[in-house]
């Protein structure tokens, strides 16, 4: 196996997201492992179960048991569906550790910056808000305080953070589960999907340029077919996601 370092980059995608995990355990099986990860969204939170030291079984077991909607989560005189600050609890007990610099595997992590209008990468201090920001999906989940600014969903600026690893990567693997894909118009029958739909046009319009700086790209087929909050599709993601790493392992090894 090659000795280069390798960086690895997750992009955001809601449930779609445990494609990553499908990808990151049949890397794992062929003696792939990561020096450094950066990650978006859902990308953003498999890479920290992942520097965390969890297996795809238990990074699957966080999704599931990671509430979408539930009425005590709910948001109260703020912007957005769900109250973000209200999941911190939740992710307290997977993420044991406090600060990035307590994870296995250096880890960078990208978020919106509401009030500045840029994006920001978060690699050191405090780990869990801004893992929440990062995936603050925006208008369900309600914008996160960090240091007195409002920070949302990476994705919105940035869902295919590669930047935080082409310094010290020699190798840089992506995976990407946001493909566009055309749409019937009674899937787009209400505001909320509406919304969804815009939002997803808009994170795929400049991504695959980014594409030709990775000496691989990971696109599981048919992952357009999950819907970025269908929670039922856990498992199916997941499945997607490791039978095509498996399918395409001959050209990953080729890559590294």
């Amino acid at each position: 196996m090659s000795e280069k370092k390798i960086g690895i980059v997750l992009s955001g995608g809601g449930v779609k997201a445990l494609a990553h995990v499908g990808f990151l355990k049949a890397l794992k099986e062929h003696g792939i492992e990561p020096a450094a990860m950066s990650g978006t969204s859902g990308g953003a939170l498999v890479a920290a179960l992942y520097a965390s030291g969890y297996d795809h079984e238990e990074m699957i077991s966080f999704f599931k048991e990671t509430p979408v909607f539930k009425f005590s989560l709910f948001a109260m005189n703020k912007p957005g569906i769900m109250d973000s600050a209200k999941y911190h609890h939740i992710f307290k007990k997977y993420f044991k550790a406090i600060n990035f610099e307590e994870l296995e595997i250096p880890l960078t992590v990208t978020a919106t910056n509401i009030t500045t209008g840029r994006a920001e990468f978060f690699n050191s201090g405090e780990l869990i808000r801004p893992l929440i920001a990062s995936s603050a999906l925006p208008p369900y989940f309600s914008p996160i305080e960090i240091n007195g600014d409002l920070y949302s969903d990476g994705g919105i600026l940035n869902n295919f953070p590669i930047a935080p690893l082409r310094k010290d990567c020699e190798v840089i693997l992506g995976s990407f589960v946001n493909p566009i894909r055309k749409v019937e118009k009674s899937e787009v029958n209400t505001t909320l999907k509406l919304i969804q739909r815009v939002y997803h046009i808009g994170l795929d319009a400049n991504y695959y340029n980014k594409f030709k700086s990775c000496n691989y790209v990971f696109l599981p087929e048919n992952i357009d077919k999950i819907s970025v909050l269908d929670t039922k599709m856990i498992d199916k993601a997941f499945t997607m996601g490791y039978e095509h790493a498996l399918k395409e392992m001959n050209v990953i090894l080729g890559t590294i």
